[in-house]
C-alpha cells in the first residue's frame, strides 16, 4: 500500500494515511468518490446489483475503492507489483472488521444548486 483514505460518499476526506498530504488526500477522495458513483450508476442502469469495489489499474499504480460503513468509502492506492487479488481480499476483510467504525453521517440541510 502506498496511500489510503477514508472518505464520505460525497467525496469529503475523513481520514488519511500519514504519508499522504492533505491536498493529495482531498484529491484522492474526490476522484475515488466520483469513480465509485459512476460504477453505482452503471450497476443500476444494467441491473448488475450493488458495487462491491472498483479497481483501476494505472501504469504504475492500482486504485481500489470499496464501500466502508455507512455513507463511507475506503480508497487504497498500491504499487503495481502487489498481488491484486490479495489486496482486494484484504481490503474486503478490513472493511468487514471496521465497518461499525468507518463511514460518515449523511449531511443534512445542505442547499442544492437550485436552492433548498
Amino acid at each position: 500500500m502506498i496511500y489510503a483514505a477514508v472518505l464520505s460518499t460525497d467525496g469529503l476526506l475523513l481520514q488519511k494515511s500519514s504519508k499522504l498530504t492533505r491536498d493529495d488526500a482531498d484529491r484522492l477522495s474526490a476522484s475515488a468518490s466520483g469513480m465509485y458513483s459512476l460504477a453505482l450508476a452503471a450497476g443500476r442502469d444494467f441491473g448488475s446489483g450493488p458495487v462491491q469495489h472498483i479497481m483501476i489499474e494505472f501504469l504504475n499504480r492500482t486504485l481500489f475503492v470499496a464501500a466502508a460503513g455507512r455513507n463511507g468509502r475506503l480508497a487504497v492506492l498500491c504499487d503495481v507489483e502487489v498481488e491484486l487479488g490479495t489486496v482486494a481480499y484484504e481490503i474486503g476483510r478490513l472493511v468487514d472488521r471496521l465497518r461499525p467504525h468507518l463511514g460518515a453521517e449523511a449531511r443534512s440541510g445542505v442547499p442544492t444548486p437550485n436552492g433548498p
